[in-house]
């Protein structure tokens, strides 16, 4: 029941769509219990010895049949028009669920991609990327290809089963109650004895999947260090592990599956032939003989299907707990920190003014007793250029990481144009950060044109080139370019393999200019330059000077005599 409310949960909306569906599962329920139905008089009609309109004389009043020939034709036509119509109506019905099911599994995923760009930067730092991809990509499409769909096929089954265990008691009564027990006990007792271990090997290869995506990340990252310490078949052989388990879990939760089928066929025979022998020791009429066996026979063979599916269904959604468990809590996470982030704007931004820090301390969440600044108090202007120095570890990176308000100050004011910034509410961090760019040590770069870098998240239908050619030019990148015979279409390859760094920085100046930013902010964006590329960087910077306010992380003497306000970090406090 726990696992309905969650999936209930899950589903939002679309849970108001599942009552249509139950409708279509009725339909095609009741024909193939109407086609199940015709083939025992279908069989008795075709063993009578008598004239059939003598016992039945609705077939020539009703549909002008008078001979044998022609009412067992009739009853056949109708016999295939009724499957033939279940095919297609099931055919609809079963588009229908994947159909819906995939457009469940899209609105999810938007939700938790959604959900991660919005999280607070400390939180989303904090959780594993493998998990993140596990979480939105296979636990997602667990949910979905295992709970879901199977759970509405499931429910398509049951119907089926109850029309045919009604269908088969207008025959006789004792043997429906004999045949719905014995499959009961054989159902029953087959998920008693493997939900446990379903749920403990689907839980094993969900974490064995997460960290086998975790090392292969690791493996293509780390590659030239792992090639040259010589160190590829540690690598290997962890992979190798995780790889061997997932394996044996998969082997033995797919061999569970099939156990129901083999199962529920062996009670179905056992259960024909003993009805064959029963009535046959009772001397009954050989045409009263055909009639409930081809009743039973085929309704217990159709049972045989149902009762796989539903153990199948049952076996998935067990091992498939451990996702929707994963799910369901990131889902309710994710409405928990909404409802807690539904703060009005307190902000009016038009042009950038001023930027102050009033006392103010930062820890991380996680370790509340060390701070890792504290008592800071900046004051920067419109087209200031500022740097920050210290050693590493001393705080830079955090205190810049609470100018761009991608940190919350633990304690203190943070002030933009005079105004405070009460709460870090959607709106307010919107106008923030329209404000600012931000340009790290190591440039992210996509698959893609440097035109599309420049411009990145804007469509290339989008893009205004004039300011575009603008911002090249100011980032000095037309020359580098050239010299290099490449243009603006020319492909970076994965994470900007085909530019050298000083190309790279470049390429991120120019998207900063391209996006009219009024602060620049640059973690460390040159330390890993030569000397005679990060003194070209710095000029283009300098260019820039009264056009942009430039907040700087940087060791470099150039650097730092480019700016006209340095603070020094140690031990997160300001020393100068």
């Amino acid at each position: 029941m726990n696992e309905l409310k969650k999936t209930i949960y899950i589903l939002g909306n679309y849970k108001y769509r599942l009552p249509f569906l139950g409708f279509l599962f009725f339909v095609i329920s009741l024909i193939e219990v109407i086609g199940i139905g015709l083939i025992g008089p279908f069989v008795a009609l075709l063993g009578y010895q008598e004239n059939i309109i003598n016992n039945y004389p609705f077939f020539n009043e009703v549909f002008g049949l008078t001979d044998n020939k022609s009412i067992v034709s009739f009853v056949g036509l109708a016999l295939v028009l009724i499957f033939c119509s279940k095919g297609f109506v099931a055919y609809f019905v079963q588009k229908k669920i994947l159909s819906l099911g995939y457009e469940i599994r899209t609105s999810i995923v938007e939700k938790l991609i959604s959900s991660y760009q919005k999280t607070d930067y400390e939180d989303i730092a904090s959780k594993k990327v493998s998990s993140v991809l596990v979480n939105t990509n296979t636990h997602v499409g667990l949910f979905i290809d295992s709970i879901f769909i199977p759970a509405l096929r499931l429910s398509i089954e049951v119907i089926i089963i109850i029309g045919i265990f009604l269908l088969m008691a207008l025959t006789n009564l004792l043997l429906v109650l004999t045949v719905a027990i014995l499959l009961s006990v054989v159902i029953l007792l087959y998920y008693k004895f493997i939900r446990v271990k379903l749920f403990y090997y689907g839980k094993i290869m969900s974490q064995k999947e997460s960290s086998i995506i975790s090392e292969i990340k690791q493996i293509i990252g780390a590659f030239r260090e792992i090639r040259i310490l010589g160190v590829e078949d540690f690598f290997r052989k962890e992979i190798k592990k995780d790889v061997d388990q997932y394996g044996e879990a998969g082997v033995i939760t797919r061999s569970l599956y099939v156990i129901s089928r083999y199962v529920v066929e062996a009670s179905v025979v056992i259960f024909i032939v003993a009805l064959v022998i029963l009535m046959i020791n009772q001397q009954q009429p050989i045409e009263y003989i055909f009639s409930v066996l081809s009743v039973f026979a085929v309704g217990a063979l159709r049972l045989v299907p149902s009762f796989n599916a539903i153990g199948i269904g049952i076996a998935n959604i067990r091992t498939a707990k451990y996702a929707l468990n994963s799910v369901y809590d990131e889902l309710k996470k994710i409405q928990e920190e909404t409802a807690l982030k539904k703060n009005k704007s307190n902000l009016i931004l038009k042009n950038f003014e001023s930027l102050d820090l009033i006392d103010v301390n930062y820890s991380y969440k996680s370790e509340k007793e060390l701070k890792v600044l504290s008592d800071i108090n900046i004051k920067i202007k419109k087209g200031d250029f500022v740097a920050i120095s210290g050693k590493s570890g001393s705080g830079k990176s955090t205190l810049m990481d609470i100018m761009t308000c991608m940190l919350k100050p633990s304690d203190g004011k943070l002030v933009i144009n005079g105004q405070e910034l009460k709460n870090f509410s959607k709106e307010n961090l919107k106008d923030w950060f329209n404000k600012c760019t931000f340009i790290p040590q190591s440039v992210f770069l996509i698959n893609k044109s440097i035109k599309n870098n420049i411009a990145l998240g804007i469509e290339e239908k989008n893009i205004d080139f004039d300011k575009l050619d603008k911002a090249v030019k100011q980032a000095n990148l037309g020359q580098v370019m050239e010299k290099n015979n490449m243009n603006l279409d020319s492909m970076v390859g994965e994470n900007g393999i085909k530019l050298s760094g000083g190309q790279k920085q470049r390429v991120a100046l120019a998207r900063a200019l391209y996006s009219e930013r009024e602060l620049i902010f640059m973690d460390e964006a040159t330390s890993a330059l030569d000397k005679e590329t990060e003194d070209q960087v710095m000029s283009n910077i300098e260019i820039l000077k009264g056009q942009v306010t430039l907040v700087i992380i940087s060791h470099s003497s150039n650097a730092l005599n480019s700016c006209n306000k340095v603070f020094k970090l140690e031990e997160g406090r300001i020393i100068n």
